[in-house]
């Protein structure tokens, strides 16, 4: 009997040792260099017009913003990092700086985080989204609106990503029944996009679509002394634009991504059989439905009342009370890097602030730039676009925030406005896969390259600070928010 082997291809590379190991220890050696030119700036003198703690928050801040910028560790671990630092340094009494990580906006997150969970866990969010989708499926077109606009509906109510994750699975099961080949699918490309976008899109409309609002409306609280925005007035401000930028959404995706197949039958019978497979309503799914209802009609009508942090920890004791869910069908489906990536930035953002490290920082960025309120408004929104193309768009708040609130009294403008003008830009992350986790889940599908998120996603970025100009120059005078 003859036996054949199998040899595999064995790729030589034959560039210079060096370089090969240059380029094994890439990381190493980024993080190497960034933390020795980290210790070599906090052990020298600062500027003389900047106090001593000040100069070493600055230190602590740029080494923050090279990590997440490069993400060489995890966001998460670079905020536990900046936290340690500050007191380590002498910067400000360690009880103090933990103090900052106990908010609300932390808790908040966690809450919207477990209440998401627990409708994945139970089937609900699954349930509703193929019911969308099988019903208004009706050719391919259509089907990629269906994707579009459920994952639009779903992240202003549940965090974006979770509903990535949510969708994701389904839309993969669709695509694969569809025998849609990837990177060569018009239509496999779309639904992706579609996905990513829809996500992003919703998320931007409400509190509730991702911790990245309450990230700038705690650090905006507290860097304010008092000015903040609330639940109804959020969506209020930001309407129009999220409206203009979901048609604007659909239309980039129509044109850009026109269907390449007719019949889209198969996929039906895939939502079918899942659907068959669930069998019918459960009642921990009714009563997780009963919940969520309750949830959010407490955060509209009595937010001011009991907080919107003390709401959610009440809905998530009422889900383990109520016996709907268990610790282990939710956590797996908590963002815990998230939570700590907030935590830590809220407490860098407070620190820069009282230290007067921000105010310095702002001024050196910003002051003689122009002496027009709304033009540097728009430049912040511009600059805050660039830096969620390349980093998380949490850390893009982080970042900006602080110093954009330190040149409110120079322009004139209300704290609650330059927050606006941070925390709307960050969502535009439609470009690269680190900006948000619903690009890089979408990514993760190998249906759409790097190439493709940067073409279509310059668009729609673009397409974002256009609306967001629209909502500064005119929809915002005619509502008189200043």
């Amino acid at each position: 009997m003859k036996v054949t082997e199998t040899i595999p291809d064995i790729t030589v590379d034959r560039r210079p040792m060096l370089f090969v190991i240059l380029d094994r220890l890439r990381r190493e050696i980024l993080l190497v260099l960034f933390f020795v030119a980290f210790f070599i700036l906090a052990l020298s003198d600062g500027p003389a017009d900047l106090s001593t703690e000040g100069y070493k928050v600055l230190c602590v801040f740029f080494l923050c913003v090279s990590l997440w910028a490069t993400n060489l560790i995890p966001l998460s671990i670079t905020s536990l990092l900046a936290i340690a630092a500050i007191p380590m340094m002498g910067i400000m009494d360690a009880s103090e700086v933990y103090s900052f990580f106990g908010n609300k906006a932390v808790f908040f997150i966690l809450g919207v985080f477990i209440i998401s969970a627990a409708m994945i866990a139970c089937g609900l969010s699954a349930r509703l989204s193929m019911w969308v989708i099988d019903n208004w499926g009706n050719n391919p077109s259509h089907l990629m609106m269906a994707v579009y606009f459920f994952a639009a509906l779903s992240s202003c109510f549940m965090s974006e990503h979770a509903v990535a994750a949510m969708m994701f699975p389904i839309v993969l099961e669709i695509v694969n029944a569809l025998h849609l080949k990837r990177g060569d699918s018009i239509l496999g490309k779309g639904m992706f996009f579609a996905l990513a976008w829809g996500c992003i899109i919703g998320g931007t409309a409400t509190v509730f679509g991702g911790g990245r609002v309450l990230l700038g409306v705690e650090i905006l609280e507290k860097a304010s002394r008092g000015a903040s925005i609330g639940i109804l007035e959020y969506t209020q401000l930001c309407f129009p634009m999220v409206l203009i930028l979901f048609v604007c959404g659909w239309v980039v995706l129509k044109f850009t991504f026109p269907p390449d197949i007719e019949d889209i039958g198969p996929a039906h019978q895939v939502l079918q059989k899942k659907r068959d497979a669930m069998g019918p309503v459960t009642l921990k799914e009714t009563g997780v439905a009963g919940v969520v209802i309750l949830t959010f009609v407490a955060w509209l009508w009595f937010s001011e009342d009991f907080g919107i942090a003390n709401i959610a920890l009440v809905s998530i004791v009422m889900l383990f009370v109520l016996n709907l869910v268990n610790w282990k069908m939710v956590e797996e489906h908590v963002n815990w890097s998230i939570i700590l990536m907030y935590g830590g930035a809220i407490c860098l953002g407070e620190v820069m602030s009282q230290s007067g490290a921000a105010l310095w920082l702002a001024k050196r960025t910003f002051e003689g730039v122009t002496h027009s309120a709304p033009l540097f408004l728009l430049i912040v929104a511009v600059l805050c676009t660039l830096l969620t193309t390349f980093m998380s768009n949490s850390a893009a708040i982080a970042i900006l925030l602080p110093p954009t609130l330190s040149m409110c009294d120079t322009y004139g403008i209300s704290p609650s406005m330059a927050a606006m003008a941070v925390i709307l830009p960050s969502n535009f992350a439609f470009m690269l896969p680190v900006g948000t986790p619903a690009s890089a889940i979408a990514y993760s599908s190998r249906y759409i390259s790097v190439g493709e998120m940067l073409r279509t996603g310059f668009i729609l970025s673009l397409l974002g600070v256009v609306a967001f100009a629209v909502l500064l120059f005119f929809y915002w005078p005619m509502i008189g928010y200043r």
